[in-house]
């Protein structure tokens, strides 16, 4: 009997584990902010900590995937007099796979993090996050970020009309 139960533990792991890394989402924003005027965007420069740990390779993949997603959705770049800042931060951990038994797996987490600001008053409006499992290679990445921004931004409380 408890060799069938290791087998079942063993293959469901597997199983689990074969599925791919999900993305976890987690999203927050000031109920007083007025989305529907927000048309135009900038991004604000990446954190220090950023630019010393990511190649700026993949910090600007990460910047094209948010800003293909945001003019998909109606805004449109304007780094003189845009109305909306969008901060991009990315963090590392290591994390252990809770749904892997023993001898416990370990892998790098990543979590992008997007914070909205009011370009006028630089009011924190809107924040979302996305966590999941580091892919390994700079290709798996690169091939992921558009996933990434697309789940971020599908939290986004308002579409933009794109009859500007």
């Amino acid at each position: 009997m408890s060799r069938i139960f290791i087998f079942l533990a063993v293959v469901s792991a597997l199983i689990l584990t074969s599925c791919g890394p999900s993305v976890r989402i987690f999203t927050d924003q000031d109920q007083s902010a007025a989305f529907e005027s927000y048309k135009t965007y900038t991004f604000l420069d990446f954190t220090e900590g950023n630019k010393k740990t990511i190649t700026g390779m993949e910090l600007e993949r990460i910047r094209v995937a948010f800003a293909r997603e945001m003019e998909q959705r109606g805004f449109q770049f304007s780094e003189d007099d845009p109305d909306v800042r969008i901060q991009i931060t990315v963090f590392h951990r290591k994390a252990v796979d809770p749904y892997y038994y023993y001898p416990s797996r370990s892998h790098m987490e990543r979590a992008i993090a997007v914070d909205m600001f009011d370009a006028q008053s630089m009011k924190h409006v809107w924040h979302c996050a996305a966590v999941g499992e580091l892919a390994r290679t700079p290709d798996k990445r690169a091939e992921n970020f558009p996933k990434v921004a697309g789940a971020i931004f599908e939290q986004y409380p308002f579409t933009v009309s794109k009859d500007i």
